[in-house]
C-alpha cells in the first residue's frame, strides 16, 4: 500500500527538473517501511540525500558529542537518527543516488518512524559544505517547502509512520504517528503571513512574517474565542519551521482531535531581521550574516509590534492570560524563558523545548519575592536525552514545573514533535501551578 506519494507541479520551481518521493508499507523489515526517492538532472554527475536526513545512532553508541552513524539499511528497532557529532575518518555518505544513465536519479532506503527534512546535494563531496547560494543544494521541485518567500527554507520534508512490530522495543519505542494527519473535519488551515513592523528588513522594509494556524473549526461557532499559543523557531530557523520541518499543523489537529487540547490558534513568528540592529540573515541564502538577537530585544519587539498586530487582526482570539501561551525550542525556547521572566503577566503557560542555556539571567529568589507570579505559572521543561538541561533553576526556587526527556531524543526535529505533543498532552491549557499529581 502506497502511503504517501507527493509530485507536483515542475514549471513553479525548476526548469529541467523533477522529483519524487513514495514512502512505502512494506510489511517486512527492517522497519516496516521503505522509501523511494526519484530526481531528474540531466547535467549532475552526481546526487547526494542531505539536507536534514541523518544516519542512525543507538542510545548505547550515543553521546552529546558522538553517535554510532549506522546506514539505515543497517536499522534495528530502537535505532534513531540524532543531529551533530562528528563523521568519522574516511565514512561514506549512505545517502547516494543512483543514475540510469539518461539523467533519472534513484535512491530507496528503509526509514522508521518521523519526520524527515531533505534537499539533493548536486556534484558535493562533503555535505556540510553543499549550499543554496552555489546550485548545489536543491530542495524537491515537486515537494517545495513550506515558507513565506522562496529560499527561506533550505529543505522538504516527509513523515514515515510508525509499525510496532519492527521498530518497538522495550526500552525505546519512537513512534511518531501524531505527526500524520489527522481525519479529515480535524485538519486545522497553515498559512504564512505578512504584517506591519516597523523596522523590520526582511521579507521587506517594515513588513515581517509569521506562520498561522487556525483549528478546523475556527470561525464557523458563533460567538467563540480561541485560545492562543506562540510556538517560536530555533537559531538558524524561521518561522516557518514548525510547519516545514515539525508538521505541527498535524500535531495541533490530532491533540485537538484527541480531547487533550481545545482548538488553538497558534502563531509563529520569526526573531531575525526584526530590525537593522544586526546584519540580514536569511536561512537559505549563505552571502547573509548569522547573528543571534538577544532574547530581550526580541521581546521588547514583540510586545511593541506582533503582540498588538495580531490582537487587532486575528480575530475570534481570547485576549487574557489565561488563553494565551508561549513556546519554543532551542533559542526560542530560552526566549519561552525570557517571556516567563519578563513578560509574567502576559502568558499563563510556558513551554521551554530544548532551551538554549546561554547568556540566561535566571529568575532567583529576589525575582521571585518581587513577582509572586512567577510561581503560578503553568511550565513545561523538556529536552532530549542527548540535549542541554535547564531546569535546575526552576528546582531551586521551589517552583512547580512539569519536564519530559525524549528518550532517542538530540537537538533535532523529532525531539521537537514530541515536546510540542507532550506539551499539548500533560501541560497546556492545564490546571496549575503544577504538583505532583498533575497529568496523572
Amino acid at each position: 500500500m502506497i502511503v504517501q506519494t507527493v509530485l507536483g507541479l515542475l514549471a513553479l520551481y525548476s526548469v529541467g527538473a523533477s522529483a519524487s518521493v513514495t514512502v512505502r508499507k512494506t510489511d517486512k523489515g527492517p522497519t516496516g517501511y521503505e522509501v523511494d526517492f526519484k530526481y531528474v538532472n540531466t547535467t549532475a554527475n552526481r546526487v547526494l540525500i542531505g539536507g536534514g536526513l541523518m544516519p542512525f545512532s543507538d542510545h548505547f553508541h550515543t553521546t552529546l558529542n558522538n553517535r554510532a552513524w549506522y546506514d539505515p539499511h543497517d536499522y534495528k528497532p530502537g535505532d534513531f537518527y540524532v543531529a551533530g557529532g562528528q563523521m568519522p575518518d574516511g565514512y561514506q555518505w549512505p545517502y547516494e543516488m543512483k543514475s540510469d544513465g539518461d539523467g533519472v536519479w534513484s535512491y530507496t532506503t528503509p526509514l522508521p518512524s518521523g519526520i524527515y527534512s531533505y534537499a539533493y546535494l548536486i556534484d558535493c563531496d562533503f555535505p556540510p559544505n553543499c549550499s543554496i547560494v552555489t546550485g548545489q543544494l536543491v530542495t524537491d521541485p515537486d515537494l517545495p517547502p513550506f515558507e513565506n518567500v522562496k529560499g527561506d527554507q533550505v529543505s522538504s520534508s516527509f513523515q514515515v509512520p510508525f509499525d510496532a512490530r519492527f521498530q518497538g522495543t522495550d526500552d525505546i519505542t519512537a513512534n511518531f504517528n501524531y505527526a500524520l494527519p489527522a481525519p479529515a473535519e480535524f485538519r486545522g488551515t497553515v498559512k504564512s503571513v505578512n504584517y506591519t513592523s516597523p523596522g523590520s528588513i526582511h521579507p521587506a522594509p517594515d513588513v515581517h512574517h509569521l506562520a498561522l494556524y487556525l483549528p478546523a473549526e475556527y470561525g464557523k461557532v458563533e460567538g467563540k474565542k480561541y485560545p492562543l499559543l506562540y510556538l517560536s523557531h530555533g537559531a538558524g530557523g524561521n518561522g516557518n519551521d514548525w510547519e516545514n520541518q515539525g508538521r505541527m499543523s498535524s500535531i495541533m489537529d490530532n491533540l485537538i482531535a484527541a480531547g487533550h487540547i481545545a482548538p488553538t490558534v497558534v502563531v509563529m513568528p520569526s526573531f531575525y531581521n526584526l530590525d537593522d540592529s544586526l546584519p540580514r540573515f536569511v536561512m537559505g541564502d549563505a552571502s547573509t550574516t548569522f547573528a543571534l538577537p538577544a532574547p530581550e530585544r526580541i521581546r521588547e519587539n514583540y510586545q511593541k509590534h506582533l503582540f498588538p498586530w495580531v490582537a487587532a487582526n486575528v480575530p475570534h482570539v481570547c485576549d487574557a492570560p489565561g488563553c494565551r501561551a508561549f513556546a519554543g525550542l532551542s533559542w526560542g525556547g530560552r526566549l519561552a524563558y525570557e517571556m516567563y521572566a519578563h513578560a509574567t503577566d502576559y502568558f499563563d503557560w510556558y513551554g521551554l523545548f530544548s532551551p538554549a542555556t546561554m547568556n540566561v539571567s535566571y529568575v532567583d529568589a529576589g525575582a521571585l519575592a518581587a513577582n509572586p507570579a512567577l510561581g503560578r505559572k503553568g511550565l513545561f521543561v523538556a529536552y532530549g536525552l542527548y540535549d542541554s538541561v535547564f531546569e535546575a533553576a526552576l528546582d531551586g526556587l521551589g517552583v512547580g514545573f512539569l519536564s519530559r526527556v525524549s528518550p532517542f531524543g538530540g537537538h533535532y526535529w523529532n525531539t521537537w514533535q514530541d515536546e510540542l505533543w507532550w506539551f499539548g498532552v500533560k501541560a497546556l491549557w492545564k490546571p496549575f501551578p503544577y504538583t505532583q499529581r498533575t497529568g496523572r
